[in-house]
């Protein structure tokens, strides 16, 4: 029983002294070509710092829209009293500003998306080369965006004027001829709730232009490149890369040294 113990503590410090060999000779090995390391090394971050300094910045402007609605007290549902449905608006962005008008410069629209659990909420990004040109093309989409929605107030506010006039004009007649048939009050009645509940309609309380919520959100700092996220991979890349070339480099030496003796 002693014997094997003894055997193992043998085995076991002769593994020990095997790996602290090994450890030892691939440290030596290293040190040995420190310079081809630190040379190469140099070389990848050098390159990659060139080609991370020469690419053009691309900076982000973004901006969350709400888009308006159009009776919004009288509706229950908002996703039914907004002017134009969002998912419709991004698919028409999308289409004017990517698909139908691709950008041949630096600026462009990015991205345009319903903001998650919002039923009015979008969000709109534009990317270039300044924050200046991103920041434009977003303020003229916003402002595209609001011209169009309050033609459509104005249509609306125009369709309800018309039915006010009308109904103004069948009370009136009502009025001027009231003996002419009998219940003409309740007649009289339901005209006067019709206009009301249409006057209230076109109420400044019940109707919301699409607006800018908070102001157009701007970064000093590019998005990309990002500078020295790719100078320090390449500065972890190239070590290790030189360290492996160093270690396949010694393996061949090896592999011609023994084809030599034998």
């Amino acid at each position: 029983m002693k014997d094997n113990t003894i055997e193992n503590q043998q085995l076991q410090r002769k593994y020990i002294e095997e790996d602290e060999i090994d450890l030892r000779e691939l440290f030596q090995i290293i040190m040995k070509r420190k310079k081809f390391i630190i040379f190469f090394t140099m070389i990848v971050t050098i390159c990659a710092t060139i080609f991370a300094f020469s690419k053009t910045p691309v900076y982000e402007v973004k901006a969350i829209l709400e888009v308006g609605s159009l009776s919004k007290n009288i509706s229950s549902d908002i996703s039914n009293s907004v002017i134009e449905n969002p998912n419709n608006l991004v698919k028409r962005l999308e289409v004017i500003y990517k698909q139908n008008n691709p950008q041949t410069s630096n600026t462009s629209l990015s991205s345009v998306s319903v903001i998650k659990n919002t039923v009015n909420l979008i969000e709109i990004v534009t990317q270039s080369n300044s924050n200046k040109n991103a920041k434009e093309l977003l303020t003229s989409i916003i402002e595209d965006i609001k011209i169009r929605h309050k033609e459509k107030i104005d249509s609306y506010i125009s369709l309800i004027n018309t039915n006010i006039n009308n109904l103004k004009l069948q009370k009136k007649e009502l009025e001027d001829e009231k003996n002419r048939f009998d219940g003409s009050m309740s007649v009289k009645y339901n005209l006067t709730t019709k206009l009301n509940e249409l006057a209230l309609q076109i109420s400044s309380n019940n109707i919301q232009e699409t607006q800018l919520i908070g102001d157009i959100i701007t970064n000093d700092t590019p998005i990309k490149p990002k500078k020295k996220l790719i100078v320090t991979l390449a500065f972890v890349s190239g070590l290790i890369l030189s360290i492996f070339l160093v270690f396949f480099i010694e393996f061949i030496n090896s592999l011609k040294k023994e084809e030599k003796n034998s």
